[in-house]
């Protein structure tokens, strides 16, 4: 990824994440990007989307290795783990193809179209 594209990532999560007060939001008005936000969005939305999903799971398993060690089970550890060797055109490409397969579920979060195709997948089977 470009360092163009990673500041544009990060510029894109900052943008959202100030444009409102979403911990203040009772969790039904809380809006998490679905199938309707990514098939309207540009490739260049798409990518900065991805980037910002990236960075929020990097920091959170930082900060849990900090705040939770020996923990590795918390969501963002295990989202590192499964993301490990994805890259953002995989990504693109998959969510894409699942969105396409899938039009009457445009409703699901594009976070656990993420995480059931591409992060679980590549996790070890639960014992």
């Amino acid at each position: 990824m470009s360092t163009a594209t990673t500041v544009r990532g990060i510029a894109f999560a900052v943008a959202l994440m100030a444009s409102g007060p979403a911990a203040a939001q009772p969790t039904s008005q809380v809006h998490l990007a679905d199938g309707h936000d990514w098939t309207r969005s540009s490739s260049d939305q798409r990518r900065a989307y991805l980037a910002g999903i990236s960075n929020v799971i990097s920091v959170g398993a930082a900060w849990d290795g900090k705040n939770t060690p020996g923990q590795e089970d918390t969501f963002s550890r295990t989202a590192q783990r499964g993301l490990k060797d994805v890259h953002v055109e995989e990504a693109v490409q998959a969510v894409d193809g699942w969105y396409r397969a899938n039009p009457t579920q445009l409703d699901k979060p594009v976070l656990s179209v993420i995480w059931r195709e591409l992060a679980r997948p590549r996790l070890p089977a639960a014992k």
